[in-house]
């Protein structure tokens, strides 16, 4: 079993960070080696703390205020970068190379003053001069600050006290940087924060105009601290001079990954490993895999909650993290949970912490909880306590991280789910559905835990299915409602239905018509993105005749209780909406809806019992208007009626109130209408978010004159598409536009010098008395506004002269034009035909050219123009010449030439004709010249398309080169492996396909499409391929332990010192077959989306497909069987006569170890060598020679003295003789007597 300390490389942080320890200069220096800088911070340190910092060269320097909560990192932050302003050579030890690099910008340039003060009561401006005072004196300044009320401003003397400190360091800088700023702030009163915020003022100023640089700690932000509202005025002017940097969840997440949990690759492996069987259970596990893995064994939520609990104790996030670490080290990591630890276990330390109690807020929740507790342990089943303690501490927290804790929001149960990991190990084995299993036994959790507490303590909000703590209780007033809601008549329900439709649709309180229930309405009409003006009633038609003037269309929707009498006369512009379907739920919320208002209104000392129901019935039934609409409501077109829901085609689930409902179905009812009377009307499309409405036509309008005078803008653009005055680059064109050539046809039936006055281009259609006249264009139908937006475009592409008020307009004074009312344009007085410059064909170069647009007002400007016309003509030659030689050579892909020779000299053609336009063109370089152009518009429009098919081959070329890479990764990954027999005949074709979409200048978007799903179908391929091949983390330990077991030792003592079992086959084989295994851990899929092959082990699945990876499961009950099978051979050969008789003649300590072996039937491991040697030797035989006593007397000289040298050599020649050639080892001797 795995523990967490194999898992995570632990560096504990005991101690919180005082910035005033980087006053020595070994800890500052430790203080830089041990920062953790993430990507984000590193962002933030060079391009808004190092670059505010620097003396260089000016930038608009500010004083600096650092942000984080308490353990974040601010003071360790501020010390990092106060030690290096001020010692050099200390930007050596950043990790961060980019950081390291910027940071010798202010290596060594300043004198540095720490401080650090809590919440007294001393003036800000006397706190600051005091430490300024008292760290100027320790560098050998002496300077002491004007009292308060001697100075005008406070800037003179802090710039007075920086000429002093220059006469002594000419070429520094110095910097003042306090912990933390808001604990002071916050008990300061209005007065004093006002002359406090004043002061901070001022200081940031002086950061701007010398090089004294302020930075500063804050626990919150400061500008848009609520706390502050009442000196927001100062705070703005303070802001003008100060910039914040938050240090954000993400830097605390890196530390906590790369200091306090460092892993490497095995142990990413293993922990990936281990939560990869969970990733059915959790939603976003699989996707954020990496995060988990990283932050193992803290929950990425923990900080997340965290940093949102509001309590008065000051927390620290990495020392409190760091204490669950420690606790967990030696534990062992749960095999069928994800023993990762989450914001729950912070109420553990919340509960123990006694302090806590004096925090009204926190006891509160305390005491339910606790109370909860006992709930649990005396009421819930078994099944479901832990988790319910486990959700209960979970819901604690989230509440603590509400300002208002009667707020009915807390956690879904989705939410508890993955933000905590609670575990199930019995739906392990479930397959996809897994997650939802899960938290439907949440969900049954809460509700067994919700029903033993009576419903209280925990409630659920029914409306976004949040668990919440509830601390509130409720004052009944139902039954009163009730009864009086019950004694309304029809038309009073009729009188509350259309209240609450009123709050439904969301309409005015202010009606069209005085007294009735008449609304100017505007409907969608989706396909041209304008909106229709016409009427909404809450009523029937017998009031028609009082909305003047007649508009497009008549909506009506109809009392429900007590229905009223009309006749239908079928009208193409009325829709009727019926409510129909009137359950008891809707009827029974309408009169307590009803009968809660009349209490409310009778009463005037017990409004506030009414108010909150009339508030939740009112949300209820607009809720049951909005999700029932389709099914409850009948609508009536043309006397036909029908349920909303046949007409579901037109309703979009994006809607958010009932009025976007009713115009949807009315719009699919009234858009045949529209389209009949309104044929020829433009087609905004491009206002994707929004419609052209009477509102902001005019403002639509003005950014389209705007637009056309040369400030682009998103709604001038929509609107000038609408009208077709664009070009396909988006420039100003009235080429294609039909609602142009209506004008300009118009024009061309006037003899020349004659004008075409405003009524021959709008009419007014006047309405009854009293009511405002409409006016439109005689063609389209359009409002007189779009007219102006095409007279301008005509205006500034040369095409005629507008006269208003007896003043003419044309292309030389456009910008006068553009600059008058809407009111004013739309009564112009007349238009006609201009003459002088070709201002038509220049406008054609200048957008041929990308070039400046013309003010031809300015003859500068018109000069300058030309300038760049002439300017772009001579580089578009270049490439033009360059693109020749280009085409003549080919476009070279992956597989060859992308064109034929005859697409080739096409191109050539069209490119020479580009050529001599643009040489020729070159002459025309001043504005006397140009007047002479020979070039018409018909050529410079020829040669504007093929000055685009030159932008086309220089896209479809860097088109060559981006694709090639993708290409180039398919191609090697055929040589490596296929996932199927097929795939490569598919990458083929996809990369033909490729090839003929840039050939023929398509997006390519379907291609690449089909070229990522090949490559994410080789990289599934390939990695499953290298799991299946390759030992995980895992298995590789599993391996190394297999090859370190005594069973192994064992066989290899066997079959190496026993003969019998020397060069076992059996053996051998299994140790090939571990052999084979290799291990490769570090492939993920990320990296074979830059490689198709493994850099690691280059693992080639063609090659090594035939191979097939054992399991070690496997292997070790192989092992054991080899281990009994050579036990069991030695245990039969054993019983051999003659084995039998060896045993016997072995000596006593031989003779027991194969005794016991016999009588345990297995070896003792590790086998010792004395039970080797013993096996040997009764394996071989043993032979008993007897020796007659008398041989021995005679070697021993038969009764005559020897010397004991002859003896010994008589005694060996005796023995020589009775062993011969034999074995000495295998002799036994016996002496018989006579």
């Amino acid at each position: 079993m795995l523990r967490y300390k194999d898992l995570i490389s632990f560096t504990p942080i005991n101690d919180v960070v005082v910035l005033k320890s980087a006053d020595k200069e070994d800890q500052a220096i430790d203080l830089v080696k041990n920062y953790v800088i993430s990507d984000h911070m590193a962002e933030k340190l060079v391009n808004d703390i190092f670059e505010n910092l620097q003396f260089e060269r000016p930038v608009n320097n500010k004083g600096m205020l650092i942000v984080g909560n308490y353990g974040s990192g601010k003071s360790h932050l501020m010390g990092v970068v106060s030690t290096i302003a001020e010692l050099p050579g200390s930007s050596q030890y950043i990790r961060h190379p980019q950081v390291a690099e910027k940071a010798k910008e202010i290596e060594g340039k300043f004198k540095v003053i720490r401080a650090e003060f809590g919440a007294v009561t001393m003036p800000l401006r006397e706190i600051i001069c005091r430490e300024l005072s008292e760290g100027l004196a320790k560098i050998g300044i002496d300077y002491t600050f004007p009292a308060a009320d001697q100075v005008t401003n406070n800037k003179d003397m802090l710039f007075e006290m920086m000429e002093l400190f220059h006469e002594k360091y000419p070429d520094q800088g110095l910097l003042l940087v306090i912990d933390e700023l808001l604990d002071y702030l916050r008990g300061r009163n209005e007065q004093e924060l006002t002359l406090d915020l004043g002061f901070l003022r001022e200081v940031g100023e002086v950061c701007n105009h010398s090089r004294f640089r302020f930075i500063s700690g804050v626990q919150e932000m400061l500008f848009e601290n609520p706390r502050f509202n009442f000196v927001a005025d100062s705070l703005r002017r303070v802001k003008e001079r100060f910039r914040e940097t938050r240090i954000v969840r993400e830097d605390i997440a890196f530390v906590v990954s790369e200091r306090l949990l460092k892993k490497d690759d095995e142990q990413k492996a293993l922990i990936r490993e281990h939560l990869s069987k969970f990733t059915k259970l959790y939603n976003g596990l699989t996707e954020n895999m990496e995060t988990y893995v990283n932050m193992f064994p803290i929950h990425p939520s923990y900080l997340e909650m965290f940093e949102q609990v509001n309590i008065g104790e000051k927390r620290v996030a990495l020392t409190t993290i760091s204490d669950e670490i420690k606790k967990l080290l030696d534990e062992e990591v749960p095999e069928n949970a994800t023993g990762m630890i989450s914001y729950d276990r912070y109420w553990n330390y919340i509960e123990a912490n006694s302090s806590f109690r004096s925090d009204d807020r926190v006891k509160q929740v305390l005491d339910i909880v606790n109370t909860l507790r006992g709930i649990i342990r005396n009421n819930v089943r078994s099944l479901y306590k832990d988790m319910a303690n486990q959700i209960v501490n979970a819901l604690a927290i989230y509440r603590l991280t509400t300002d208002d804790l009667k707020t009915p929001i807390g956690l879904s149960s989705e939410t508890l789910r993955d933000s905590l990991f609670i575990s199930n190990p019995s739906l392990l084995d479930f397959d996809d559905d897994a997650a939802e299993f899960l938290q439907t036994n949440i969900d049954a959790a809460m509700k067994h835990l919700r029903e033993e507490a009576s419903f209280q303590y925990v409630s659920l909000n029914k409306e976004n299915g949040q668990y919440y703590i509830n601390i509130d209780k409720t004052i009944n007033v139902e039954e009163l409602i009730n009864q009086r809601g019950e004694t309304l008549s029809d038309s009073t329900l009729d009188s509350y239905y259309f209240d609450i439709l009123k709050k439904a649709t969301m309409v005015s309180d202010n009606t069209y018509v005085h007294g009735y229930k008449i609304w100017l309405h505007e409907l969608p009409w989706s396909d041209r993105r304008i909106k229709r003006q016409g009427y909404l009633f809450f009523g029937a038609p017998n009031e028609r005749s009082t909305a003047q003037p007649e508009r497009d269309f008549y909506i009506y929707i109809l009392q429900p209780f007590d229905e009223p009498k009309f006749t239908d006369e079928e009208r193409l512009d009325e829709v009727f909406f019926r409510l129909k379907e009137k359950d008891e739920q809707f009827v029974t919320l309408l009169r307590l809806y009803g009968g809660a208002v009349e209490l409310y209104n009778d009463t005037s000392t017990s409004k506030n019992l009414y108010q909150p129901k009339i508030n939740e019935y009112q949300k209820k039934l607009v809720k049951w208007l909005r999700e029932r609409f389709v099914d409850a409501f009948e609508v009536t077109y043309k006397g036909k009626s029908e349920p909303v829901i046949d007409h579901h085609l037109f309703l979009t689930q994006e809607t958010d109130t009932l009025l976007d409902l009713i115009d949807n179905v009315a719009e699919g009812l009234l858009s045949q209408h529209f389209e009949e009377k309104y044929s020829d009307y433009p087609s905004f499309r491009k206002l994707e978010n929004s419609y052209l409405t009477r509102e902001n036509l005019s403002t639509y309008v003005k950014d389209a004159l705007n637009y056309i005078n040369g400030r682009e803008n998103k709604t001038g653009k929509a609107i000038l598409e609408g009208l077709v005055l664009l070009d396909e680059s988006g420039k100003v064109s009235t080429r294609r536009s039909g609602y142009a050539k209506w004008v300009l046809d118009l024009l061309g039936t006037k003899e020349r010098g004659q004008v075409l006055n405003q009524n021959e281009l709008i009419e007014v259609i006047n309405t009854v008395q009293g009511s405002e006249d409409i006016r439109l264009t005689r063609e389209f139908s359009m409002e007189p506004e779009l007219l102006v937006v095409i007279l301008a475009a005509l205006i500034q592409n040369g095409e005629i002269v507008v006269t208003i008020d007896g003043k003419q307009y044309e292309a030389m004074n456009l910008h006068e034009f553009v600059q008058l009312p809407i009111e004013t344009l739309t009564h112009f007085s007349h238009i006609k035909e201009p003459s002088d410059l070709p201002v038509k064909e220049i406008q054609a170069l200048v957008e041929m050219f990308d070039a400046p647009r013309v003010d031809f007002s300015n003859p500068d400007s018109i000069d300058l123009s030309i300038r760049q016309i002439i300017s772009k003509a001579k580089e578009a030659t270049d490439r033009t010449v360059e693109m020749i030689a280009r085409i003549s050579d080919g476009f070279q892909k992956w597989d060859g030439p992308l064109f034929d020779q005859d697409e080739k000299n096409e191109i050539e053609q069209q490119l020479n004709s580009l050529n001599e336009f643009l040489q020729g063109l070159q002459v025309y370089n001043t504005r006397a010249k140009i007047k002479n152009l020979k070039y018409k518009y018909d050529r410079i429009e020829q040669e504007q398309k093929h000055l685009q098919l030159l932008d086309k081959l220089e896209k479809l070329q860097r088109k060559v080169i981006e694709f090639r890479k993708d290409a180039d990764y398919l191609i090697k990954a055929k040589l490596v492996g296929s996932p199927s027999p097929e795939w490569a005949d598919y990458v083929d074709m996809a990369l033909e396909n490729l090839g003929t979409a840039l050939k023929n200048d398509e997006n390519c978007s379907a291609e690449l499409t089909e070229i990522n799903r090949l490559k994410r179908e080789y990289i599934d391929y390939y990695f499953a391929q290298h799991q299946k091949n390759r030992l995980n983390a895992t298995e590789n330990r599993q391996k190394s332990e297999l090859l370190k077991d005594s069973r192994y030792e064992a066989l290899t003592v066997l079959t190496s010192k026993i003969d019998l079992f020397r060069n076992n086959d059996q053996f051998e084989e299994w140790k090939q077959k571990v052999q084979s295994l290799k291990e490769c851990y570090h492939l993920t899929p990320e990296k074979l989306e830059q490689n198709p092959e493994c850099t690691y082990c280059h693992f080639n699945p063609r090659e090594e497909f035939s191979g097939k990876k054992y399991a070690i499961s496997e292997l070790e009950e192989q092992l054991d069987a080899l281990l009994t099978s050579l036990t069991d051979i030695l245990l039969t050969n054993f019983n051999d006569p003659d084995v039998k008789e060896s045993i016997n003649l072995l000596g006593d300590q031989h003779k027991a170890l194969i005794d016991g072996f016999i009588t345990n039937r297995e070896f003792q491991l590790p086998i010792s060598l004395e039970l080797i040697n013993a096996i040997n030797l009764v394996l071989k035989g043993i032979h008993n020679e007897v020796i007659e006593i008398d041989k021995i007397v005679e070697a021993l000289g038969d009764g005559n003295p020897i010397t004991v040298q002859q003896a010994k050599t008589n005694i060996e020649r005796l023995l020589r003789e009775i062993v011969g050639s034999n074995d000495a080892n295998r002799i036994r001797l016996t002496v018989k007597s006579k």
